[in-house]
């Protein structure tokens, strides 16, 4: 099954004029156009065969046509590149959703359903629909392949850490050291295992009464200059959980409520402002 089909089928969602129209601008057209000017220089040359113009088409043609084939693929990274930079530097998990929605139905011949539903369900998970995301990833919970296995840990563990599910996070984690030693995993495999044990470690000292040695580490990932403004935003409201000064919990609470896009960041902050507000008038 596709993965458009299986998220409509799993979670009812579908894609929406307004994103379907953006794929079609941004990526169908484009690459239409490198598929007949590829078709194009190929009747081109089959047409000199046999002239004193084959050698020279051979030489300046047929590269030509050959960029215009990958222009296709390599359009199909850039438009992932970009829905991506969405999420990490726009902060708008939102429209990443759309967007990748409509793409997904628009891309019939993507074969691997699996980057999909990742993509998807990593939208999901920054507007804060953990539960969405989870049951979408639930579909590969019995595809045996190594790779579907860590998607779907991967992203169960993401969920856990939003969530403040410290048990949850740490057998996602013992999962996935068990899977990093399999072969056919994506070559970052290893980084996303050592990420989610520095997360497991900030979470456990969090809830085991190390709230100051906690913020202090949650404080350092959102202040550091490298960050991406999306993790900028998540630590930063991690670390207000922790802090035990008023003014400063309140700071980085307006830094993501400001900030946060459309992601459950912001929406949380916001919504602890304004609790803060009614306490204070009452």
């Amino acid at each position: 099954m596709r993965a458009y089909e299986c998220i409509a089928d799993v979670l009812g969602d579908e894609a929406d004029d307004e994103s379907r129209a953006w794929v079609r601008h941004t990526y169908t057209l484009r690459v239409r156009v490198a598929g007949v000017a590829a078709f194009a220089f190929f009747i081109m040359i089959m047409g000199m065969s046999g002239t004193p113009w084959f050698a020279i088409s051979t030489f300046i043609l047929l590269p030509l046509m050959i960029v215009a084939v990958f222009f296709g693929v390599f359009m199909r990274g850039s438009i992932n590149r970009s829905l991506t930079r969405l999420i990490d530097r726009d902060c708008d998990p939102v429209l990443c959703g759309r967007r990748t929605l409509a793409l997904l139905e628009k891309d019939k011949k993507n074969a691997d359903a699996r980057s999909g539903l990742f993509s998807y369900a990593y939208a999901l998970r920054w507007q804060g629909k953990w539960n969405e995301a989870a049951k979408l990833m639930h579909t590969l919970e019995d595809d045996a392949d190594p790779r579907s296995q860590f998607l779907y840990h991967n992203l169960l563990a993401y969920c856990a850490f939003d969530k403040r599910d410290l048990k949850g996070l740490t057998a996602e984690v013992k999962e996935l050291k068990e899977l990093s030693s399999s072969e056919g995993l994506p070559k970052d495999a290893a980084a996303h295992v050592a990420e989610h044990v520095a997360l497991r470690d900030m979470l456990a000292k969090e809830l085991n009464g190390k709230a100051s040695k906690a913020a202090a580490d949650y404080a350092q990932v959102a202040d550091d200059p490298k960050a991406l403004p999306v993790h900028h935003v998540l630590f930063s409201l991690k670390a207000a959980d922790c802090l035990a000064d008023a003014a400063e919990r309140r700071a980085r609470l307006v830094q993501v409520a400001e900030q946060g896009g459309t992601t459950w960041c912001a929406t949380e902050a916001k919504a602890r402002l304004e609790k803060d507000e009614r306490n204070k008038s009452n």
